[in-house]
Formats: structure tokens, sequence, C-alpha cells
């Protein structure tokens, strides 16, 4: 995530405002991509065309991607996102043509014996030294939740005070885990409407940001949607792939076993809704979100996506 915030902000300072949003989910038209690339802006010169491949692979449509590299627009910025890619991927035609003609950059994912001294790195970047009490109990308090992680260093920050010790880590943190983006998805993926109602209406108050929150809940979307038709041991292995810490399978594993895999990508189109309502197309983001809410805690809505 904060990968690709670099890279948008780097676009921005540019001059390259408007960005063109593609979820190359199952079924999607390749053609609307080549289109687009090759489109004119009506509001600018220049445009970011994120592409974000939830499973990694293409398939045979990744032709369009290679047709797209081979004759690029110089107008545009290209930026595809998407899971971690086996060998096979990286061998694949595609995914050479788009390496030898931009950037192929990995982000590994942070093992848990890795994750202290992550956090301690990132409150060094701030100014901050940690007592190794008040270490071990943030790392408890955020493990393998790097959002939150980053959102605690930067409350710690504006503290101002050096260096960090238990009591303030936990005066810090409290109870605001429970009201955070995350508490929400995971209300929703438990199928408690009130909490995640309450959880939402909290956020909405606080003035949290509607992208952030989406960002959250579409994450374990698309997790739950790699873990779909798995279990006993296959299950296992995915929550590995996906990074799904042992505390953090509880809620994952009540949602495989409540909602649909349609209602998955239900979820994921509005996603996609909520997204653009984000960007200022004249809906009500946060009444997407409720409906979103609504719509992974297994109650019907019958509004339009």
């Amino acid at each position: 995530m904060e990968a690709c915030d670099e890279i948008r902000a780097a676009a921005r300072a540019a001059q390259i405002e408007e960005r063109e949003l593609f979820h190359a989910e199952s079924g999607f038209d390749w053609r609307t991509l080549l289109d687009e690339a090759n489109a004119m802006s009506l509001f600018s010169s220049r445009r970011i065309l994120e592409v974000r491949i939830p499973n990694g692979k293409p398939s045979d449509k990744g032709a369009a991607l290679q047709q797209m590299v081979s004759h690029p627009n110089p107008d545009n910025v290209l930026l595809i996102i998407c899971p971690r890619l086996d060998a096979t991927a990286q061998r694949s035609a595609w995914f050479k043509a788009i390496e030898s003609a931009g950037v192929f950059l990995p982000i590994w994912p942070i093992e848990r014996n890795q994750f202290p001294g992550w956090l301690k790195r990132r409150l060094q970047i701030v100014g901050l030294q940690i007592e190794p009490a008040a270490l071990a109990a943030l790392a408890h308090q955020t493990e393998g939740n790097l959002l939150a992680a980053v959102q605690e260093v930067e409350k710690l920050r504006l503290l101002g005070d050096s260096p960090v010790t238990e009591a303030m880590i936990n005066e810090a943190i409290g109870d605001s885990s429970r009201f955070d983006a995350f508490g929400l998805a995971d209300a929703c993926l438990l199928g408690n409407l009130a909490e995640a109602a309450r959880i939402l209406t909290h956020l909405q108050a606080e003035g949290s940001e509607p992208i952030m929150i989406l960002g959250a809940i579409t994450r374990k979307i698309r997790q739950l949607i790699a873990l779909y038709n798995t279990s006993g041991q296959q299950l296992s292995e995915g929550f590995k792939k996906q990074n799904i810490w042992p505390k953090q399978q509880g809620p994952y594993k009540a949602a495989l076993q409540r909602i649909r895999q349609n209602e998955l990508f239900a979820a994921l189109q509005k996603a996609e809704a909520i997204d653009n309502a984000a960007k200022g197309n004249g809906q009500d983001p946060w009444l997407l979100l409720g409906e979103l809410t609504i719509l992974l805690t297994g109650h019907k809505t019958h509004l339009p996506c």
C-alpha cells in the first residue's frame, strides 16, 4: 500500500493528476483497458492507469498487457498491482514483457520474527526510541496489522516523548483497536452487524477517510476469495500464503462458513462503487460503506451498487 502511495505521489509531483482504476477480476474485458490506454483524457494530458489483478494471473489475456507495453502511450503511467507471483508467473511472456519495459517491485511480507524490528525502525524514522517492554507490547497489540502499526507509531510521534514506555503504549492504544478499520472488517467477517455499524459510525464521526476504511475491508474480501473452497491442511497453507497469522484466523474461518463466493464478488463490485464515490462521482461513500457492511454481515440490501 505504501509503495503504491509513493508511486502515486511521484506521479502527482509530475502533474499526473488523473487516475483510472481497473479491477481485473474473472470475466474482466481487457479490451476496456486497451481502449482506455489509447483514448484521450478529457481532463488531463497524462494519467495513471492502475490495474489490480487479485489472483496475479491474467491467463491468456496477458497478451493485452504485452500489447500495451510493446506500444506504450507516453501520456500514461501503468501501475499493475497483484499478489505474490510464483516462479511460473515470472516466466510468463506477459511478465517478461512488463519487466523489460518497466520496473518490477516485489514487496515481501514481514514475518512474525521480523515484526518487532520493523516496528522499532518505524519509530526510529520519526525520531522515537522505545523500551524493550514497550516494543513487545506494541508488537503484540498490532501483530500482523501493518496499517494499524503505522497508525499507532503516528500517535506516539504526536505525543513527542522519548523513550516510549510500556505505560505510554497501553495508554495510547487503549481500546482504540476496537474502533479502527480492521475492527470494522473483522465485525463484518463475524457477521456482527450491530458492532460493524457502531464502528462505522465512530469512524465517520472522527473524520476517517472512507478510502482507508475501504482498503482494510477489500483486503479481507480478496483474502477470503483466495481461501474459498479450502479446508484442513490446504486452508492452513492458504493462511500462510495470505500472511494471516493464527490469532487473526477466527473471523476468516467464520466468514468462510457463512458467506457464499458470489457474495464476495458482489462485495468487490460494491467496493469499486465506494472507490468511485470517494473520488467524487456524486454518491455518498459512507452510505455505500454501510451497504457493504450489511452485505458482508449476511443481511440483505436491495440498493444498487
